[in-house]
């Protein structure tokens, strides 16, 4: 928190930010790379299990937990927030650049994250934890098998802390704009720049050594912050747009309907299911 999370979060300009987070995707395909690596090997030795390739619904409790799933997976691709710092320090920019960089952005996730899902429950299965990193920790029935986890491990922890910058400057930019509306910009304010900047590092902190279970974080996050910022404010832009005679076509009103819908069925099942899970545990 002190020697990298504080220095990288007290930069100003989200620009600042794009060698750490081109070391980030960097490290995120090194996982991915190793961990694939891993399987082949593993699948060519003939020690791989097979696994298990449909969802269980032999019980209730299966079946909460598939409906948890959805709202977690929609924290793989919020980065909605961003697109705003993003697109004003963008070089020549124009929405059809910015476009561009979401696509782009989108097809790096998808791939990543799909590489990351296959490679992990191919090696571990019904063994692979919320937190997956924790798998790494034991014998992977390869050669170099120590040295392989302790590279993927400090390698991850390195990308999850080059990540965290850049959600954290968009979240103290909102806060601030919100509580201050007519002040100056934050940039040019150092107490509340710094004032923010610590604050909200030091709940960070906090909630992070309160919450048990990093699987517990995503499945609230994802029900309700997720899904709002993913889907709900999204569409509800289509039905602002959409009343002051834009050029949008005549698919999107309801489309934009059927997202809000569907995100505050999926909002309500996620919270309610997670909720049940937490005290159920807990008994």
């Amino acid at each position: 928190m002190v020697l990298v999370l504080a220095p990288i979060s007290a930069l100003k300009k989200i620009d600042s930010l794009k060698f750490t987070s081109a070391l980030s995707v960097a490290l995120a395909v090194l996982f991915v790379l190793l961990s694939s690596g891993i399987a082949l090997v593993k699948a060519l030795e003939g020690h791989l299990e097979k696994p298990q390739l449909v969802p269980s619904f032999s019980s209730k409790r299966s079946i909460l937990d598939l409906l948890t799933v959805i709202p977690i997976m929609t924290n793989a691709y919020i980065c909605h927030f961003n697109i705003q710092p993003i697109y004003y320090e963008l070089k020549n920019r124009s929405a059809t650049r910015m476009n561009r960089v979401g696509r782009i952005s989108t097809v790096v996730c998808v791939t990543v994250y799909m590489a990351t899902a296959v490679s992990g429950y191919l090696l571990f299965g019904e063994a692979t934890a919320s937190d997956v990193l924790t798998n790494f920790d034991k014998n992977l029935g390869i050669s170099y098998s120590a040295l392989l986890n302790n590279v993927i491990r400090i390698g991850y922890v390195i990308h999850l802390m080059l990540v965290f910058p850049v959600i954290h400057f968009s979240l103290r930019q909102t806060i601030d704009s919100c509580l201050f509306p007519r002040a100056s910009p934050l940039v040019h304010s150092k107490f509340r720049f710094f004032g923010w900047t610590f604050t909200l590092l030091s709940l960070v902190f906090l909630g992070s050594t309160v919450i048990p279970n990093i699987w517990i974080a995503f499945q609230f996050t994802g029900a309700t912050s997720g899904l709002s910022l993913g889907f709900i404010f999204p569409a509800l832009v289509i039905l602002r747009a959409q009343t002051q005679q834009s050029e949008l076509g005549s698919w999107a009103r309801p489309f934009a309907w059927m997202m809000v819908v569907i995100a505050i069925i999926a909002s309500l099942l996620g919270v309610s299911t997670n909720i049940y899970n937490v005290i159920t545990r807990q008994e």
